[in-house]
Parts: structure tokens; C-alpha cells; sequence
């Protein structure tokens, strides 16, 4: 008997899978409101994960530690105890 032992190639090469091609998107983390900046209360002042700067007067602190003011006024930033304190003096 005849046996015939074929072997058929792909015409193209496949495809395949990477692991590669994931990326997040950038957090936009920061100061966004500066030193002597007006600021309404609502305005983000600073976006960080982590307490990096901590809440003064006039500010507030949300779950994600986001700054931001609990008033109109003008934005300070102070160095107190080795710690970074931002405060809104209402104007």
C-alpha cells in the first residue's frame, strides 16, 4: 500500500497574541490652583494620591485626598511642622 505522510504549511504567517499593549491613562495628579490664586469655594485646588499637602483653613479634604475649598477667598501655602498646609483666607 502506498502511505502518503503530508505536511501542509500556512501560505501566511499567523498572527499571534503579545503581551504588550496596555496602557492607563495619565491621573492629571497636581497643584492646579497656585499661591495668591482667587478660588471659589468648590475649586479643586490639589489633585494627589496620598496626603502630599494637608487641609488648612478653608479647605477641605475628599476620600481621595483631593484639596479643595470650602470657601471664596485666596489660596496660601504653609509650611508648618515639617508638613505642607494649604488654607483659603476669605477675602
Amino acid at each position: 500500500m502506498f502511505r502518503f505522510d503530508l505536511q501542509l504549511f500556512a501560505s501566511k504567517k499567523g498572527a499571534g497574541s503579545t503581551r504588550n499593549g496596555r496602557d492607563s491613562n495619565a491621573q492629571r495628579l497636581g497643584v492646579k490652583r497656585f499661591g495668591g490664586e482667587r478660588v471659589r469655594a468648590g475649586n479643586i485646588i490639589v489633585r494627589q494620591r496620598g496626603t502630599r499637602f494637608f487641609a488648612g483653613s478653608g479647605v477641605g479634604i475628599g476620600k481621595d485626598h483631593t484639596l479643595f475649598a470650602l470657601v471664596d477667598g485666596t489660596v496660601e501655602f504653609a509650611d508648618q511642622r515639617n508638613r505642607k498646609h494649604v488654607h483659603v483666607r476669605a477675602a
